[in-house]
């Protein structure tokens, strides 16, 4: 069991308080005005220390639409992913051929957060889509980790890409190799795809065009808030080859997303409603899935209920996968989520109707809180 923490509005206290938040989930929800200014301290220092943007800079300068900030660098800045850069009038990033990237070769079936729906996972789609009709063991998947985000996620669990230095690059021709006939998916995570979805969409094209052998799914972990043209080419792309696009639905009200996120969800929630509007494209396998983090004390109840309702209005076959927190980064002093937390997320997400609900990291729960 963590330290108590203490809500500095209410004056409540629970483990699951962060101490560093500072605030309770309800009194953030209901006197967001109130308490914002002190989170929004800790999201601020949370970012110099890695030397990010505080907030999207909004110029005059150089415009970047590749998601919901709209940033405007001024020369010499860079955007609040943290890689755009306005350099001599010209925005500088990454480009078809090179990227701040990382990846390595993952035995399927693997930890997905979209495991136990996806072709790789359970052969769903074979033979188009899967190379056998069962789990496609011996086979990989290429994770590519692109080490950017355009959220501030105080609870980040790949946190450590913050530390990589901002002029580090890796060409397309390195990862290309990587590609043998034994890997049957990609999957760009992070971070978050979207900052790098130039590189990421070249790279998948070139990929699909000089390695012939098939299956090669594309698929994609993001927080989705791209730019919505581009959102849905990434979509595109894995519809056309069995992959899955993932969204991230890290909080329902916007109250706490931005406490949790030091962003808004607006653009999330917005392009998660087109995207499943495209689902009859290609229902099996399922070409959208869901996925949230159970945070203790703030991804609660209120949250769970609010969440499962906006999936099952849109879709109630649409997959939602639950998944077990553990403490790290900013969120360091919270428990890992407890046995009953999961159990009561379950429940709620097949009362509201939905049909394919998952419970991930079943390893890190907790016993109580």
């Amino acid at each position: 069991m963590g330290r108590m923490g203490t809500c500095r509005r209410c004056g409540k206290e629970a483990v699951t308080i962060s101490r560093r938040l500072g605030f309770c989930a309800p009194c953030i929800r209901e006197h967001f005005q109130e308490v914002w200014p002190e989170i929004a301290r800790v999201h601020a220092e949370s970012r110099r220390a890695f030397g990010l943007p505080e907030s999207p800079p909004q110029g005059p300068g150089l415009p970047c639409n590749l998601c919901f900030h709209r940033c405007r660098l001024p020369e010499g800045e860079r955007g609040y992913c943290g890689l755009w850069e306005n350099r001599g009038g010209r925005l500088v990033g990454a480009g078809p051929e090179e990227a701040r990237v990382s990846w390595y070769l993952d035995p399927l079936p693997t930890n997905c957060v979209a495991d136990f729906v996806c072709p790789g996972g359970t052969g769903a789609g074979y033979p188009r889509f899967a190379r056998r009709p069962g789990p496609e063991y011996g086979c990989y998947n290429l994770a590519v980790f692109y080490e950017a985000c355009n959220f501030n996620c105080l609870y980040c669990q790949n946190w450590h890409f913050k530390k990589v230095p901002p002029e580090r690059r890796r060409g397309s021709r390195e990862m290309l190799k990587a590609l043998t006939p034994e890997v049957t998916c990609i999957c760009y995570f992070g971070g978050d795809p979207g900052p790098q979805a130039p590189h990421a969409l070249a790279f998948s094209r070139r990929a699909l065009r000089e390695k012939t052998h098939r299956p090669l799914r594309i698929c994609w972990e993001t927080n989705g808030a791209e730019n919505p043209r581009i959102l849905k080419e990434m979509f595109r792309l894995s519809l056309e080859t069995g992959g899955i696009l993932k969204v991230d639905l890290k909080a329902a009200s916007p109250e706490i997303h931005r406490a949790l996120c030091g962003v808004s969800n607006e653009a999330t929630l917005s392009n998660f409603r087109e995207l499943a509007a495209l689902w009859e494209k290609r229902p099996e396998p399922p070409p959208l899935t869901a996925s949230t983090l159970l945070v203790p004390g703030y991804v609660d109840e209120e949250e769970l209920w609010a969440l499962a309702r906006f999936l099952a209005e849109l879709n109630p076959e649409i997959p939602w996968s639950l998944l077990a927190f553990y403490p790290t980064f900013w969120l360091d002093d919270l428990p890992t989520t407890s046995a009953r937390h999961a159990r009561q997320a379950l429940e709620i997400a097949r009362a509201a109707g939905l049909r394919r609900v998952h419970l991930g990291n079943r390893h890190l729960l907790g016993s109580a809180y």
